[in-house]
């Protein structure tokens, strides 16, 4: 057999800001949130689609799809955003950005450094309770740590085109993978100008499914995201992230309820084969009266993530764990690619293959999903157990005379 040497530079390169699979190969790209990323068993695999089903009380479907287009801002992706219930640029100026050092988050580190202090002293108090086995077990995390920003945020690296070019170069540092971003800061406008993010919202007719079907498929082949068509050796190809906002609701025109269906088989198909992926939510509790239409549409898409809030629900206003978590966060299909099993059975650590029970919290600069635990019943605050009787109250206790006994003795029937 004869032997060739594999040449390292007509390879094709990675998009930035992507990585590959360690489970199957699949090239990911982040979502934004670094919870919602190991879920889906380390990102969303390039050519997929994820389906988010909204609340009916919030917002928190829009959230997250906020944070998949500021986090394709932050690593040089061309973003997409479609939308007919909001204006489209206004979704993109409202984005959020990069936290600019660890103290961005010191809402948070607080709440963690008073919940260490306070597990430490009881760990203290209980050291002689528990099993001496257990006690240099490590501790049970119900949630995924988000990494520090090492590196200044593309802002203050990115003021010109010129910069843009230099840190995209191949000698120097690459596109984060997962930033963190805070959601109290906002994107600049010079980042907007020069990643230059296309608003689809020339829909014109009366299908807008196939009006916004043709300008994604236009969209693909301009820039040259399609992978059927083969690139020159050496070239770095880029990733499109599509954004639909509020799919399907009353504001979208058809003519008739296929034309959905229709639009999810192309655009499953279209982004089969270009470096590109899609995240849509859609408005699930306007069709609970005909539920086979949200499960045919769940069958198109790849992966379908749902969020319930605690907000305007009667059932979980009154309930303790209200106070930790603000809503409940379904995981109803995973993307399968090239494996039998989703990545996330072997790689995730919230969702373990579908088996665990997954709560959010929203804090003031980041959103986060967490395995759900029950708060300890009674509350921390009140005691479980009556208190031993004081030596106080012992006196206090007035003297009981039975049938057969004297004042001043004890009864010697009393047992």
């Amino acid at each position: 057999m004869s032997f060739r040497k594999r040449n390292a530079d007509q390879q094709p390169k990675l998009p930035p800001g992507s990585r590959l699979s360690a489970y199957n190969g699949q090239l990911l790209i982040s979502t934004g949130v670094p919870s919602l990323d190991d879920i889906m068993g380390g990102g969303l695999p390039v050519g997929t689609v994820l389906l988010i089903k909204e609340d009916r009380a919030t917002t928190y479907a829009q959230l997250l799809l906020k944070y998949f287009l500021a986090q394709g801002m932050a690593s040089g992706h061309h973003c997409a955003l479609a939308s007919r219930d909001e204006d489209g640029n206004e979704l993109l100026r409202n984005l959020m950005w990069l936290a600019t050092s660890a103290s961005s988050n010191d809402d948070d580190e607080d709440h963690d450094e008073a919940a260490k202090s306070a597990a430490r002293s009881n760990a203290e108090g209980d050291r002689l309770k528990i099993a001496w086995r257990y006690a240099h077990l490590k501790k049970f995390e119900s949630g995924v740590r988000q990494a520090s920003p090492s590196s200044p945020p593309p802002q203050q690296a990115s003021s010109s085109s010129s910069n843009i070019n230099e840190k995209s170069a191949p000698g120097n540092e690459p596109r984060p993978y997962c930033s963190l971003f805070d959601l109290t800061k906002r994107i600049p406008e010079s980042v907007l100008e020069e990643g230059k993010p296309t608003v689809l919202d020339n829909m014109e007719g009366e299908d807008d499914y196939a009006t916004l079907l043709d300008n994604i498929r236009k969209l693909v082949l301009e820039n040259n995201f399609s992978s059927a068509i083969p690139a020159k050796p050496n070239t770095q190809r880029n990733v499109l992230r599509l954004g639909i906002h509020s799919l399907a609701s009353p504001s979208w025109q058809s003519k008739s309820s296929y034309d959905l269906y229709k639009f999810f088989h192309a655009l499953r198909g279209l982004l089969r084969f270009s470096f590109g992926a899609a995240v849509i939510t859609i408005p699930a509790y306007l069709y609970e009266e005909s539920p086979n239409f949200v499960k045919r549409v769940e069958h198109m898409a790849d992966a379908v993530v749902e969020v319930e809030s605690f907000a305007g629900s009667m059932v979980h206003n009154d309930a303790p764990y209200t106070q930790n978590y603000h809503g409940f966060f379904y995981v109803h299909k995973l993307p399968v690619l090239n494996s039998l099993l989703p990545p996330s059975t072997k790689l995730s650590v919230l969702s373990a293959g579908g088996s665990n029970d997954l709560a959010f919290k929203l804090r003031r600069k980041r959103f986060a999903i967490e395995t759900f635990h029950l708060p300890p019943e009674g509350g921390v605050s009140e005691r479980r157990t009556e208190p031993p009787p004081s030596s106080d109250s012992k006196k206090r206790q007035p003297k009981r005379i039975g049938c057969g006994s004297t004042p001043g003795k004890t009864d010697p029937l009393e047992f």
